[in-house]
């Protein structure tokens, strides 16, 4: 999913898309359509920013207060296996004059 592109104004030189997803393939697969749109318009990508994502204190909070009545270890499980999706931003510059 593309959730934001700078500057708001298209047809600018230069631009920034961001791209999350629910998972680090899909925000990749979502870059790679983009990216191959934006290169038909003569856009294409110079710089590309990963942040990792991180999961809240809420949860693991919660799953301190649950862990004695066995909820918080199926949340203590999910936390420790699955890595939370980050956010991908690209800048593109335009290749025609």
């Amino acid at each position: 999913m593309i959730s934001g592109t700078w500057p708001e104004s298209a047809g600018g030189p230069i631009f920034v898309r961001e791209y999350e997803g629910g998972s680090y393939e899909e925000v990749i697969e979502a870059f790679h359509r983009d990216a191959l749109l934006l290169l038909d318009e003569g856009y294409e990508p110079v710089g590309q920013h990963y942040v990792e994502g991180q999961w809240g204190i809420w949860l693991g909070l919660l799953a301190a207060i649950l862990t004695p009545i066995l909820i918080g270890i199926v949340i203590w499980a999910k936390i420790l296996t699955e890595r939370p999706t980050g956010t991908l931003t690209v800048t593109y510059l335009s290749h025609t004059p």
